[in-house]
């Protein structure tokens, strides 16, 4: 492992490379790698892997991060090619279909937006097989470090294998997708993206200690208080017994439940437990969620906060996620994914998101079109001229056609002479 650290650490003196959370300054007695390469350690390697491992153990930030990675993955796609025809099989789906032996496309995709979701990065590998044959895999983000160049070019990303062997990948054989960075702009920081959880968490650890201190409380709960005989007189084992067998079956069973037990003899009850005050501070882990649920742009009534919705029905907040978080995800993926493996493989064609299988989308185009319905014809005529031919189609459920980004109403023509069904 020493020696790894310091094939590191040369690699580093003779490209020159600029590592994350450092400022490097290349002064008379050179590189000041050292410093430089346990800044990386502790710095973009160490937050990386507290987002990754907050997904193992924070309930909240599972749900979350784990709901919008699967149904984003789940999507269904098709391929626009060049002229704008759309079509369902292709060769460009095909290799996403089958990335490699131990992942389908599911799985494949699910990675990519966990750790994009995570760390605002996802590292995807090109294994070049014999003849055509070749293979995707997604790196762990955490074991990812960018190397650049004095000008601030990448030139390598070195990847740190489960063994400890560090293994230097072309820029060409890796396409990194990565969120916006403003934020982190020291060295080659600026190179990685900025992952949500690093504003969010404050909120992540606080949820954290809520939910520690909630288990802590039912651990120890055990039971709600202690009755006393009051009296200076010891209670002998035989009578304590009888009492509580006698207690149990007096206020004992859900009949019971609300009712005051009345008796001749002189008690006392002592409470134990947490007190309201103490069981109020937990109510804070329903907050953390909607935090949580706000950075990440997904409605809270998804995850059971029905008291906060501000939404009619479940259906509302689904179509919010598919449209504001899901879709949006899948396209910034589905762009880049299209453009490496255009280049790389020689293959045409952008995949983008059916739309037209989302069932609650669905829904959203047939109330428009009652809307539409119920509008006067010129009022309608005015709507309809401001859309595409393809948005005309989907509203009433056909497949988008060639020329189909044009307005309807172009050309001077009505909007419904415009549009061929």
């Amino acid at each position: 492992m020493a020696q790894n650290i310091l094939q590191k650490a040369l690699n580093i003196v003779t490209t020159k490379s600029v590592t994350p959370n450092t400022q490097n300054v290349l002064g008379s007695s050179g590189w000041k790698f050292i410093d430089s390469y346990f800044s990386w350690i502790l710095g973009k390697s160490g937050a990386f892997g507290k987002y990754t491992k907050s997904y193992g153990e924070n309930p909240l930030v599972y749900m979350v991060v784990n709901r919008i990675a699967t149904s984003t993955a789940s999507l269904k796609r098709v391929v626009r090619m060049a002229d704008g025809s759309i079509i369902e099989g292709s060769t460009l789906l095909d290799v996403l279909a089958n990335p490699n032996e131990e992942d389908d496309e599911i799985e494949f995709r699910t990675k990519i937006y966990e750790y994009l979701l995570l760390t605002g990065n996802a590292f995807v590998r090109m294994v070049r097989g014999e003849g055509m044959g070749q293979s995707l895999e997604v790196l762990i983000t955490q074991r990812v470090n960018i190397v650049c160049n004095s000008l601030g070019e990448v030139v390598r990303y070195d990847y740190t294998t489960y063994s400890g062997n560090i293994v230097p990948y072309t820029p060409e054989e890796i396409l990194h997708i990565k969120t916006s960075n403003v934020v982190n702009v020291d060295g080659s920081m600026v190179k990685y993206g900025l992952s949500p959880m690093q504003s969010a968490w404050i909120v992540v650890s606080s949820s954290m200690e809520k939910l520690k201190a909630d288990a802590s409380i039912f651990k120890s709960r055990g039971i709600i208080g202690i009755l006393t005989s009051d009296s200076d007189t010891p209670m002998l084992d035989p009578e304590r017994e009888r009492l509580q067998d006698q207690f149990d079956k007096d206020t004992g069973g859900a009949e019971k439940y609300n009712k005051i037990h009345i008796t001749a003899s002189k008690l006392r009850f002592l409470q134990t437990g947490m007190s309201p005050t103490d069981l109020k501070l937990l109510e804070g882990i329903l907050s953390s969620l909607r935090l949580i649920c706000a950075i990440y742009g997904m409605p809270s009534v998804l995850f059971n906060d029905n008291d906060n919705s501000t939404y009619n029905n479940v259906s509302e907040a689904k179509k919010t996620a598919y449209t504001d978080v899901y879709i949006p995800l899948d396209e910034k993926v589905n762009k880049e994914l299209s453009a490496w493996l255009g280049e790389l493989l020689g293959l045409d064609g952008q995949i983008i998101v059916d739309k037209t299988a989302i069932e609650v989308l669905k829904s959203s185009t047939n109330e428009l079109a009652q809307a539409l319905n119920n509008l006067s014809p010129l009022v309608a005529n005015r709507v309809l001229e401001n859309l595409t031919i393809d948005e005309i189609r989907e509203i009433i459920d056909l497949e988008g056609t060639e020329g189909g980004d044009q307005l309807a109403g172009s050309g001077g023509s009505s909007p419904t002479a415009s549009v061929s069904v």
